[in-house]
């Protein structure tokens, strides 16, 4: 009877933890603005190296602008693909970020919708991390 009583209760603590794993997969945080967002360079949780391309794809009618570990890139350093509502940036010599350190990057996307008559200060932050080896 004991035996059977501590099975269930290694059966349910497994299925706990499986569960709950499951819950901290995405890095992204939830918001408003991910309906906007289509794909993030590189993936939440995901594992690149240090000149790895960053960026945002999102939906129709949106812009960004991408911060790195509390860095805002210039509008210059960001490479745009207008046509398909990107952003991205790769670090490189003479750049903001010349390359990413090892360990956890976060990025923030700030987006927002220009032809709904919104401009950067009613962006919307999409956040997520990633690891850099």
């Amino acid at each position: 009877m004991r035996r059977r009583i501590a099975l269930t209760a290694l059966l349910a603590l497994a299925l706990f933890g499986f569960v709950y794993a499951f819950t901290l997969g995405g890095d992204k945080d939830a918001g408003p603005g991910d309906a906007a967002v289509e794909n993030l360079v590189p993936g939440p949780g995901s594992q690149t190296v240090r000149q790895a391309e960053i960026g945002v794809d999102l939906v129709p009618e949106w812009t960004a602008l991408l911060v790195v570990n509390g860095i805002e890139i210039p509008e210059d350093q960001l490479r745009r693909v207008d046509a398909q509502n990107q952003v991205f940036f790769t670090p490189g010599p003479g750049k903001e970020i010349e390359q990413l350190d090892a360990g956890m990057v976060q990025v923030t996307a700030l987006i927002w919708r220009p032809v709904a008559g919104e401009t950067r200060q009613d962006a919307q932050a999409v956040r997520w991390t990633f690891r850099v080896v």
